[in-house]
C-alpha cells in the first residue's frame, strides 16, 4: 500500500503581547471550538509513556483561562501557562482557515502568504506578557471534483 506524500507544512512563528493572546483565546474557546475543523485542545503531558499530549476540554480551558463573569482573565492566563508549558489548538484534515480569527488575519498574510489553513497552533509563555505561537498548516486544499453520472449512450 503506498502512502501519499502530504504537502510540506508551512510554518509561522509569532510573539504577542498578553492582550492579544487574550483575543486570540477568546476567538478560539468561543468561536472556532464549535466548529466542524476544530478537533480538540491539547496541553503537554507530565508522564509521556502514554503520549505526549493530554486533551483539555473546551469546558476546562474556558473555566481555567475565560471563565464567564471572570475578573482578572490575565492572572488566570498566567497562572495557566505557569502550570502548563503549552497549548495546542489542533484542527482537523482540511484545518482552520487563517481568516476565521481576527488576530491571526491582521499578522499572518504578511509573515507567510501560503499560510492559509491551520492544521496546528500552539501557544507557550516566553516571558513577563510575552507569548510566543506557532503556526502550522499549509494551502487551502483543491476543491474534491464533483461527481458526475454516468452518461449513457
Amino acid at each position: 500500500m503506498k502512502r501519499t506524500a502530504s504537502p510540506p507544512q508551512e510554518r509561522v512563528q509569532l510573539n504577542f503581547d498578553l492582550v492579544t493572546v487574550k483575543e486570540l483565546l477568546r476567538d478560539l474557546l468561543f468561536r472556532e471550538a464549535g466548529q466542524a475543523y476544530f478537533k480538540r485542545l491539547a496541553v503537554p503531558r507530565q508522564r509521556r509513556w502514554l503520549s505526549a499530549w493530554r486533551t483539555l476540554s473546551i469546558y476546562q480551558a474556558e473555566k481555567q483561562l475565560l471563565p464567564v463573569g471572570g475578573r482578572d482573565t490575565s492572572g488566570l492566563i498566567q497562572q495557566f501557562f505557569t502550570t502548563h508549558a503549552c497549548l495546542r489548538a489542533e484542527f482537523h484534515e482540511g484545518g482552520m482557515p487563517i481568516t476565521a480569527v481576527r488576530v491571526l488575519r491582521l499578522h499572518c498574510p504578511a509573515l507567510n502568504a501560503a499560510l492559509e489553513r491551520i492544521h496546528c497552533l500552539e501557544c507557550a509563555a516566553t516571558a513577563q506578557d510575552v507569548y510566543h505561537i506557532v503556526l502550522l498548516g499549509g494551502p487551502t486544499p483543491p476543491p474534491a471534483p464533483a461527481l458526475t453520472p454516468p452518461q449513457k449512450p
